[in-house]
């Protein structure tokens, strides 16, 4: 039987057929054993698929640092050994994406695309952003400049604060027929919503360049949404394209992580005490005539900022916000490794970086569930 030839990008390099789309499509329903997931499309315009409710092995199977060192004593020791307590052995892979743990999860609803620049931009404007002319403002030419090249692209430069600001905003103006409360994935949602029932190395495929965008493309800015392939739940872009904010705070491991699906928002180190050693660095600094007082001022606001503790208009936030959150899906301007289903980034969660953006997630209703 001769080979099928099928046009994988048009003339631009941009699209992926919608020939080739459906077959990877339905390869991986058949590969996974899935079936595609239901889809709303709410009031804003946001199209929701529904994500069953089910187990898969989250995070990367490794022999890290520290179970090396434990088995070395071990067999000084005469000891057993510590087994992987995990399948088959992951190559490549970062000690901050183990120990690999069974986690189960409620059924819920995510967005198909990250939210994008059109969507971002028709929220700036109900907050009455578009015309606000202050510096500290959202709608900055910056921000314009990053987020120009298409409004169906992913909108970037966006922190964590300011993605909680646009899901508040939702659910505090959806309809009254709206069920929904939207909110932030949590990582083990985002995991899960990525693999679709699946073990493929990328969030859908074992080859990074049917599903996202990666810099090997030579990519140079983000690209349109749902213009490659969707993974078996007919989820699109969760590999490469954007890095996508989660609800979880960082943790350098999974070690005391849940396991039914939801976030993980305990601090893992105390923020306060380390801000606080910072800041009285600078002050330090400045006393002993090694760095102006204006310089000074300037350095432990930028370090209050960063952090989180006040947001772009001044206001005081709650303390822990300083915790440090979790970004997920590489980026067009990282290599496919930074694309992996199961590679993790920490991020501050005041950090504006030109590649971060985020998508929407959905509880689901006792009365629907039912």
């Amino acid at each position: 039987m001769g080979r099928i030839k099928i046009k994988t990008f048009d003339e631009n390099g941009i699209r992926s057929s919608k020939r080739k789309e459906l077959l990877v499509t339905l390869l991986l329903l058949v590969l996974t054993g899935g079936a595609a997931a239901g889809e709303h499309t709410n009031f804003f315009g946001i199209k929701l698929v529904d994500i069953p409710s089910g187990s898969f092995e989250m995070g990367s199977c490794m022999v890290t640092e520290g179970m090396q060192k434990e088995n070395r004593k071990r067999v000084f020791l005469g000891l057993p050994v510590v087994g992987l307590g995990c399948g088959i052995l992951d190559k490549n892979v970062n000690d901050n994406e183990t120990p690999q743990r069974t986690v189960k999860v409620p059924a819920f609803k995510i967005a198909n695309t990250p939210v994008t620049a059109a969507q971002y931009k028709k929220y700036l404007n109900a907050i009455g952003e578009v015309e606000n002319k202050d510096d500290w403002g959202l709608y900055t030419e910056e921000f314009k400049r990053l987020n120009s090249f298409d409004d169906n692209a992913p909108v970037v430069q966006v922190s964590w604060h300011e993605a909680q600001d646009f899901i508040r905003w939702l659910n505090e103006n959806k309809p009254k027929n709206d069920p929904y409360t939207y909110r932030m994935p949590s990582e083990a949602e985002w995991e899960y919503a990525c693999r679709a029932g699946g073990k493929q190395r990328y969030c859908g495929s074992d080859n990074v360049f049917d599903i996202g965008w990666v810099n090997r493309e030579g990519t140079e800015n983000q690209r349109e949404v749902a213009s490659k392939a969707p993974n078996a739940w007919g989820v699109y872009g969760m590999s490469g394209s954007i890095w996508q904010w989660v609800e979880d705070v960082y943790h350098d491991n999974y070690v005391g992580a849940p396991t039914d699906g939801s976030a993980w928002n305990a601090l893992s180190m105390d923020d306060d005490e380390i801000l606080l050693r910072e800041i009285e660095m600078v002050s330090q600094s400045a006393r002993k005539g090694k760095m102006k007082k204006v310089e000074a001022a300037l350095t432990i606001e930028r370090l209050r900022y960063d952090a989180g503790i006040k947001d772009r208009r001044g206001v005081q936030l709650k303390s822990e916000t300083l915790a440090a959150r979790v970004l997920r899906g590489g980026s067009w301007r990282f290599s496919e490794n930074f694309a992996r289903a199961t590679y993790r980034l920490a991020g501050e969660p005041g950090n504006w970086y030109y590649g971060n953006g985020f998508r929407v997630a959905a509880s689901i209703p006792v009365e629907i569930k039912n």
